[in-house]
């Protein structure tokens, strides 16, 4: 690559973040870079039928399919309020242990996350329920708001995870694998939150004791929820089916189910559905314009320097993927998840191939880390739909949120020292 390329990528790079930071639409500032980088290796003309060409091979994917699927179960699932359960039958089994309602809304927020792979779905949704029992137990409103914000963040990593979808296809690694990678990790997550939630606040709140009868009950209206995730991890897990495949089950179960119980009527459909189609397209949209820009950096063959220039970074493999985390934490805290793994996995892939990282490993890794971005102050998007829907200033939540971000940068590094947190489970599916 000459120095001109290079420096005529870094310019149109600053320019897009500059377009972005002006409000323009992410696609639209991504696509207006892929082409006028293009522009400058081809022409104008040639340009353009080389974007159309490469935008619709980027979205001719059967593979992605899987996104408006699970993105239109978030979207049912909103509508539905089957959410109400799920935190009833937490608080009714775990709610008067002292601190206990916390670690409710961070079970909550698990089972949540695992069944819509939406981060500010997760956030808003349980938030909406959550928030006043939490208020009427004393909970001061930072923690309130660091518990619904840090727990939310477990929807970019539990399957099925939205911007692992994306990455499984920007990298032509197994979906399927990536789902079962992040079990282990975001079931440990799940408990380090919990854990540090029964220790942090002092005097412990505690919520009335629950009758063995009102347990069962609060069990019985919830398991047909806690059903479906399980559903989804050992389907892929036995092979029975593939994660578009579960895609559609999933649709049609918390369909059936709000159906059945009520919970959706014909105007309530349509609106998901056109939720869903708007949210989808956005996706398809900054995907497609995304993989022409990664098309352009491939032609100047930017990844490969990087990739070949990394062996004499002082520090070695570690100081390389900390170089990672850290970019990735500051372009996180002004772009959507989705957006940041297609701008930056064409240029992070190679660089993780060339220090060894298993592609499986580094996706999940990925993941964890896109999830501090979603409450990183004072622009993680977690904080901010938190505040919008809460009324508690970002400033009160910016001190309650930093041990959710330390204890997520623990386990990005314990992925790194133990990559069979993330690979045991992909190897043995393997094996059905």
């Amino acid at each position: 690559m000459s120095l001109a390329a290079g420096l005529s990528f870094v310019l149109i790079t600053l320019v897009m973040f500059g377009l972005m930071a002006l409000g323009i639409p992410i696609f639209v500032s991504i696509g207006l870079a892929a082409f006028a980088g293009l522009a400058m290796i081809f022409g104008p003309l040639h340009a353009m039928v080389d974007f159309t060409s490469f935008l619709w091979q980027s979205l001719n994917n059967f593979e992605l399919v899987t996104i408006p699927l699970f993105v239109l179960t978030a979207m049912l699932v909103e509508e539905s309020k089957i959410g109400d359960e799920l935190f009833a039958c937490a608080k009714a089994w775990i709610g008067s242990v002292p601190n206990g309602l916390g670690v409710a809304v961070i079970l909550t927020c698990a089972i949540f996350a695992s069944i819509t792979g939406s981060s500010p779905v997760t956030a808003v949704t349980v938030g909406l329920i959550a928030l006043p029992a939490l208020a009427r137990e004393g909970y001061p409103d930072s923690l309130r708001g660091a518990l619904i914000a840090g727990g939310g963040t477990l929807g970019i990593l539990l399957p099925p995870s939205l911007p692992l979808i994306i990455y499984g296809v920007l990298t032509q690694t197994s979906i399927g694998s990536l789902f079962m990678a992040t079990v282990f990790p975001g079931l440990l997550l799940t408990a380090m939150f919990s854990v540090y939630v029964l220790l942090v606040h002092r005097p412990a709140v505690r919520a009335r004791s629950h009758s063995m009868q009102e347990r069962l009950q609060a069990l019985w209206s919830a398991l047909p929820i806690i059903v479906l995730p399980a559903f989804i991890i050992l389907s892929i897990y036995l092979g029975w089916v593939t994660p578009t495949e579960t895609g559609a089950v999933a649709v049609a179960y918390v369909l059936a189910l709000g159906l059945i119980r009520g919970r959706l009527d014909v105007s309530r459909i349509l609106r998901a559905g056109r939720s869903a189609a708007l949210t989808t397209a956005m996706l398809l949209l900054i995907f497609g314009t995304g993989s022409v820009f990664a098309r352009y950096s491939a032609m100047l063959q930017l990844p490969q320097h990087i990739a070949s220039a990394v062996g004499g970074v002082p520090g070695g493999p570690l100081m390389v993927f900390t170089a990672i985390v850290v970019t990735d934490l500051v372009l996180g805290t002004f772009l959507e998840s989705g957006a940041l793994t297609i701008l930056t996995i064409p240029i992070f892939f190679p660089i993780a191939q060339a220090i060894g990282l298993d592609p499986v490993q580094f996706g999940v890794m990925i993941a964890v880390n896109q999830e501090i971005a979603q409450i990183h102050p004072p622009t993680g998007l977690n904080l901010v739909t938190v505040s919008s829907i809460s009324g508690i200033p970002l400033t009160r939540m910016m001190v309650s949120i930093l041990p959710f971000i330390a204890i997520e940068l623990v386990m990005i590094y314990l992925l790194y020292f133990f990559p069979q947190l993330t690979l045991f489970l992909p190897a043995h599916m393997s094996m059905h």
